[in-house]
Parts: C-alpha cells; sequence; structure tokens
C-alpha cells in the first residue's frame, strides 16, 4: 500500500496502533477533529504533532514526510520488537552485557 499523502501515512499509523482517532488524537494532544482534518489532508500536523508520533510510536520521520519505504528500517516481527523493547527497559550495565553476548553469538553463527 503506497501512501500519497502525509494524511494517508499518519492514518495508516494509527491503524497499525490499533486506535481510534479520539484516542490517537488524545496521545498526540490534539482534537479529534484536527486529527480527522490531519488525515483527510484539510491541514497539516505541527512539527508538535510531528514529533510526538516520532517519539510515542517510534515511526522514521523521514517515512512521515517523504513517503519513502521506511516506516520502520524493516518491518518487525513480534520477536524483534519484543527484543528491543526489552533492551529499553535494561539499566546501561546489562546493555552492555546484552550487546558483548550477542556480539559472541554473531562471531559463532556468522554465515
Amino acid at each position: 500500500m503506497v501512501e500519497n499523502t502525509l494524511g494517508d501515512r499518519i492514518k495508516r499509523l494509527r491503524k497499525q496502533q490499533r486506535m481510534t482517532q479520539v484516542n490517537f488524537a488524545q496521545s498526540l494532544g490534539i482534537s479529534q477533529a484536527n486529527l480527522s482534518e490531519i488525515e483527510s489532508g484539510k491541514s497539516k500536523p505541527s512539527i508538535e504533532v510531528l514529533i510526538a508520533m516520532v517519539i510515542l510510536y517510534k515511526v522514521n520521520l523521514h517515512w512521515l514526510l517523504l513517503s519513502e519505504n521506511l516506516l520502520f528500517k524493516k518491518e518487525m516481527g513480534a520477536d524483534e520488537s519484543e527484543l528491543i523493547n526489552s533492551y529499553r527497559e535494561l539499566q546501561d550495565i546489562a546493555k552492555e552485557e546484552v550487546l558483548d553476548y550477542l556480539k559472541l553469538k554473531l562471531l559463532r553463527y556468522k554465515k
């Protein structure tokens, strides 16, 4: 599916999050009416709203603005998403340990 407009891409993001316009708008600090106008192309989101989408929903700003196939650098599977979310919850020392372990596994199973 190619999203031709910024509004189309924002709507796609909202639907991927399984959110209503009301919930999605609230998460961004805007009204449902404003979101509806953005999705329909009648208005453009502020930079603050775009930044909120990037931060809250981990969306690629390049994709959001330019419609290139970069919603996420690569579509992630559920296991990859879980791994990233879990990693983000770790303390810095634990993150270093995970990275060291990953490097060892890459050396061992490198194709």
